[in-house]
């Protein structure tokens, strides 16, 4: 009976190590055939390093040829995770040292579990002394590195930033939309205006090297090198003198009119090619300089700009609308000419006032401006005139032209954020305030006021039309794509983006009015002794709170035209005070002789 128990016991211990040897049996296999190639792989990893070699953005050129934006050599604190030993006095020692949080660190130690040998940029564009502290302190701070690579560049500063535009920290979302194309976690990457438009053509690709390594981190060959591929550069429609005039022009109006007592926020001034629609200028003030943004923007330099009461982040040249102001006369005209609601020979009478309903409406002059024609109620900018025109056509007919001339519709201008603005009628006030439209809004609406909004590329554009007699051209800011020894890969091509059918008198009618308005009517004052000849119309918007915006919309020449302009100055006062010198300033820069850009900026 003992015996028995004896082998029974033996037996079941048999089978339990046989049990146990079959596990392992099937472990050691398991590892092998299917976690063997894995293991492989971090075996050799872990005496391989690789060295990214960060290839430089594309460069952004005037039209001219003039450097814009560029790269600049520097070098950046990096981490190499799987010879970095974390340590939370370590990392938060490091982190002091280089001015960031330790949870920044520890994000992106995180972020770069996936590929622990590819360094991890903590801290860009360091200067020597912190170089000379790091490298000081390389035997405890194993796995901290310094590399070399290209930072962005804006020569002039602040010179046509809204365009520009500027880079930023990749985020999670575009990191997961673009790790396919090889973007790293730690990545700059296009934010705004034109960086962001062609990310695609002005990012290169990495390349870098694979180097062995000993225990010691100390290279024994180097395995493979792949060379980094420079992005493909830009050549832009903007002309940098024009550019820099513009926006000198408009900042010391600015100020000018900041003197007068006027709030004067800011403003914008376009200048676009009639026969190309290619955008020679675009100013928006204030500005802001976006090299602060190129190697990591700090809190304070960011709270600055995004607390900043005049929006300097906001290109108010698309990304903002304003009232038109008596600038829309011009589509007032056009719609009564060519629906036949008035003739070129009819004279009106300006009593200084016009009375609708029992309720008086005033113009500008309270005293009246006399017998006028259409032509010289353009010259003048009689409201009364106009009220008139908006009672004999009503708000839909009006807004119909409106929106021929692309008020209330986006450009198509490959920049972010544009405002489509707006343009009223019947059927849309009823739908966002359930009240009816009233006769009083129609008039106010003819004269640009009450509900219109556009933005100062609307406003130019809609002089390009006059100026072509109705060919409106989608308004472009990149004319080329060239490699890095200016090669051109592709060029661009104007493109028509609508036309608009009047009859020629109507156009004829709406040019002599123009013309008018600089030789002998609001504008004479400023554009005496100018040459050539402006064809152009000023505007005061009112804001609603005792304020006026300041506009002026040109062409020029008036005969063979070849540039549209639009200068808008928030809260600057009457059009034919503040923005219409600014345009007078431009015009002399774009015919006169321009001032060379230089390394000084802008």
């Amino acid at each position: 009976m003992w015996i028995t128990e004896k082998s029974r016991r033996m037996n079941i211990m048999v089978w339990i190590i046989v049990a146990v040897v079959g596990l392992l049996i099937l472990r050691l296999a398991w590892m092998q055939l299917v976690r063997g190639p894995q293991y492989k792989k971090v075996a050799e990893e872990n005496r391989i390093n690789q060295i990214t070699e960060q290839a430089p953005r594309g460069n952004m050129y005037d039209r001219n040829g003039a450097l814009l934006v560029t790269n600049r050599p520097s070098f950046a604190v990096a981490i190499i995770p799987a010879e970095y030993s974390y340590d939370s006095a370590k990392t938060a020692a490091l982190a002091n040292m280089i001015g960031i949080l330790p949870e920044t660190i520890e994000k992106m130690l995180k972020e770069g579990e996936e590929s622990p040998y590819i360094p991890i940029i903590v801290k860009r564009d360091i200067d020597p002394v912190l170089q000379a502290k790091i490298l000081e302190r390389k035997d405890t701070l194993a796995g901290v590195v310094i590399s070399a690579g290209p930072v962005r560049q804006y020569i002039y500063k602040d010179l046509a930033a809204h365009v520009l535009g500027f880079l930023g920290s990749i985020n999670e979302e575009e990191y997961a939309k673009r790790k396919a194309q090889g973007y790293k976690p730690t990545d700059f990457i296009g934010k705004d205006g034109l960086e962001l438009e062609w990310e695609d053509v002005l990012r290169g690709i990495d390349g870098g090297l694979q180097v062995e390594v000993n225990a010691f981190g100390e290279e024994v060959q180097r395995i493979g090198e792949k060379k980094a591929i420079s992005g493909k550069g830009l050549i832009l429609t903007l002309d940098g003198n024009l550019q820099k005039a513009a926006q000198e022009a408009l900042m010391q109006q600015i100020e000018i009119s900041r003197n007068t007592g006027q709030p004067a926020k800011g403003g914008s001034a376009i200048v676009l090619d009639v026969h190309t629609g290619g955008v020679l200028a675009m100013v928006s003030s204030p500005a802001f300089d976006p090299n602060l943004f190129a190697s990591g923007i700090s809190s304070k330099n960011w709270g600055d700009l995004i607390n900043h009461p005049d929006h300097p982040l906001t290109n108010k040249g698309i990304q903002s609308t304003y009232p038109p102001g008596s600038v829309f006369k011009i589509i007032t005209t056009a719609a009564a000419l060519d629906m036949g609601y008035v003739t070129k020979e009819e004279v009106f009478e300006d009593k200084g006032f016009y009375i609708l309903g029992g309720w008086k409406f005033y113009g500008w002059k309270t005293e009246g401006l006399g017998k006028l024609t259409i032509v010289d109620a353009i010259a003048w900018s009689s409201d009364p005139v106009f009220y008139e025109l908006g009672r004999r056509m009503g708000i839909d007919n009006l807004a119909s032209y409106a929106l021929t001339f692309g008020l209330g519709k986006k450009s198509g201008i490959l920049l972010q954020g544009e405002e489509e603005g707006l343009v009223p009628t019947e059927g849309w006030k009823q739908k966002n305030y359930e009240q009816p439209w009233y006769p009083g809004e129609t008039i106010i609406a003819a004269i640009g006021q009450g509900y219109y909004l556009t933005t100062p590329l609307q406003q130019a554009l809609l002089l390009m039309a006059v100026a072509n007699d109705g060919v409106i051209y989608r308004p472009m800011l990149v004319d080329k794509i060239v490699d890095d020894n200016g090669a051109v890969v592709k060029s661009y091509q104007s493109e028509v983006a609508h036309t608009i059918y009047l009859k020629t008198e109507t156009w004829d009618v709406i040019k002599s009015g123009l013309v008018a308005v600089t030789t002998k009517g609001t504008g004479v004052g400023v554009f005496q002794g100018v040459t050539p000849t402006v064809a152009g119309k000023s505007g005061s918007a009112e804001t609603g709170t005792g304020t006026v915006h300041s506009w002026f919309a040109c062409y020029a020449p008036a005969q063979n035209p070849e540039i549209a302009i639009a200068v808008l100055v928030e809260e600057g006062g009457e059009g034919s005070t503040a923005a219409a010198p600014v345009v007078r300033k431009i015009v002399e820069a774009y015919f006169g002789t321009k001032e060379k850009l230089d390394s000084g900026g802008a």
